[in-house]
């Protein structure tokens, strides 16, 4: 907790209860704020709580999360106790929906993983969650103080209510992807770090024609690694004055043609995009790519194809769990100069994910619920949340910095990081309702390679980096209604260009068609309005 924190809470505990107990409409406070910032309630009270996370496996494996030292400091302060019913991120949808069906809601919902905007503006307005917003002045005063100075209320504000406490990246390393180079292998072909597109075609194709991992098999090095279909996309967008605005709202960025950048634009149909699918094909027909992209097992191949070390470039985090390779794959000096120039667009807003934590109509105390999920926005709150405990899971080194230990990072017992880490913590696959910063967040992110390559990239970020806009309900619905179908058009259609079974310059008016015809106008409309209520 700040300094500067700890007298306003001791002098203004009263006005917090009544304040806290107005906003609730309740004739009694339920709670008092301690000086640490913990809600304190006078007797226990559980709350019963879904949540999406991983499940742990191994020595130390926990029943159930309140045998995390987090949520057992958090109960043994608050008296707040949580009955949990935890689900795979895999399984979560079908299990939410279902109770969603029955009217057998928890009280909260913590980690509501791939819950839309649209879910969750539809269920809020629907009222089977709690609007959030009346109690955050007052009974949440350090996540309201950090969205007024951020500017952050207006995104999360839909169909006039909040809903839910989002996860946050108060950290432009973790808000921003980056491209690597395997050093080693520019080594071993002698080749510097790639600036403009031909440079970057030159190097991939020195590492597709030598045996640039040194194993002896000239004929296995992959120089792109991609972690899935789209981050080819991703990576070279900016070269060609895509996805100007961030990846924040999918497909949709500023209209180059409106200087005022307030008309957006269908981004994934530009122009511009045919001459970068074009690339994309050039890179798949001479080998640069892995041909098994496509493939529905591809995610695990793209993992071991990575610890294989037959990966001369990526953009992805696999890094941090290369064994022997965490420092070999570094950023270049700036990203990829393309026809457009040279900007890095591969960048999302702060609010990462927006259903951090949900509480449902069926919370008897959704003020307690409010201060309890404040704590997790302070600085000690997030150090808990995400780091464990002080000197067991987590140092602070001499230079004031946070470092996970060796029982975490080279885990005697052979665990993964994230399997280890699951002992102190529930944040792997996101969705949490806390602060990740450079301090807080231990993953690739923040690792020296992610920050050094922060710095190099930052003056390459657009000038304007939008949050996914705020929805009513009928734009979140229509969004909803079409996405799907602009989905599975785009993925059919880019596939088809890539790897040739369809010519790009003959199939391109059909391409268009299609995307009409599966709601683009209508999904780019929903946009418009919401970025004009917005403004």
């Amino acid at each position: 907790m700040k300094k500067h924190r700890l007298l306003s809470l001791c002098l203004a505990a009263f006005l917090w209860i009544t304040a806290c107990g107005a906003a609730a409409a309740q004739e009694a406070p339920s709670f008092i704020m301690d000086s640490a910032g913990y809600p304190v309630l006078p007797e226990p009270m559980t709350f019963s709580v879904l949540a999406a996370t991983s499940i742990p496996e191994g020595p130390g494996a926990w029943n159930t999360p309140n045998e995390i030292p987090y949520f057992m400091n958090m109960e043994s302060r608050t008296n707040i106790h949580f009955d949990w019913e935890t689900i795979t991120h895999v399984n979560f949808a079908e299990r939410f929906s279902t109770l969603l069906a029955a009217d057998d809601l928890p009280d909260v919902v913590l980690k509501a993983y791939g819950l839309s905007d649209s879910e969750l503006v539809t269920q809020g307005t629907n009222g089977m969650f709690i609007n959030i917003e009346p109690y955050l002045e007052t009974c949440a005063p350090d996540f309201y103080d950090y969205c007024v100075k951020n500017d952050l209320l207006k995104y999360l504000r839909m169909g006039g209510g909040i809903w839910s406490f989002p996860y946050i990246f108060d950290s432009e390393s973790i808000q921003m992807s980056k491209v690597y180079f395997n050093t080693d292998w520019l080594k071993a072909v002698g080749k510097e770090m790639p600036v403009t597109l031909e440079e970057y075609l030159d190097v991939f194709r020195a590492f597709r024609d030598s045996d640039a991992n040194g194993n002896g098999d000239p004929n296995d090095e992959i120089p792109l690694g991609l972690c899935d279909t789209d981050n080819f996309i991703s990576i070279f967008a900016g070269a060609f004055g895509l996805m100007n605005r961030g990846t924040s709202n999918m497909y949709i960025d500023a209209a180059p043609a409106d200087a005022s950048g307030n008309t957006l634009r269908f981004w994934r149909g530009d122009d511009s995009m045919k001459e970068l699918l074009k690339m994309y094909k050039q890179y798949w027909d001479e080998g640069l790519i892995s041909h098994n992209l496509y493939d529905s097992d591809y995610y695990i191949l793209f993992d071991n194809f990575h610890h294989e070390d037959k990966h001369g470039a990526h953009a992805a985090w696999v890094t941090v769990s290369g064994q022997g390779m965490i420092d070999k794959f570094v950023a270049p000096d700036a990203p990829p100069k393309g026809p457009a120039g040279q900007l890095w667009s591969y960048i999302s807003g702060k609010i990462a994910q927006k259903p951090g934590l949900i509480i449902t109509k069926e919370c008897d105390d959704p003020a307690a619920m409010v201060a309890w999920a404040n704590y997790n926005y302070t600085q000690q709150g997030a150090y808990d949340y995400f780091l464990g405990i002080e000197n067991e899971s987590y140092v602070i080194d001499e230079n004031g910095h946070t470092q996970l230990t060796d029982l975490i990072n080279n885990n005697p017992d052979g665990m993964t990081v994230d399997q280890a880490i699951l002992r102190y913590s529930i944040y792997p696959l996101g969705y949490n309702p806390s602060l990740a910063t450079d301090e807080t967040f231990k993953g690739g992110e923040t690792y020296w390679t992610s920050l050094e390559g922060t710095e190099r990239f930052h003056d390459y970020k657009p000038e304007t980096v939008w949050e996914a806009f705020p929805l009513s309900l009928e734009q979140a619905q229509e969004i909803s209604f079409c996405k799907g179908d602009l989905q599975a058009v785009i993925a059919e259609y880019e596939g088809k260009f890539v790897t040739g079974v369809l010519n790009i310059d003959e199939g391109w008016a059909e391409y268009q068609a299609q995307l009409d015809a599966a709601g683009r106008q209508e999904y780019l409309a929903a946009y418009q309005q919401a970025y004009d209520a917005m403004n």
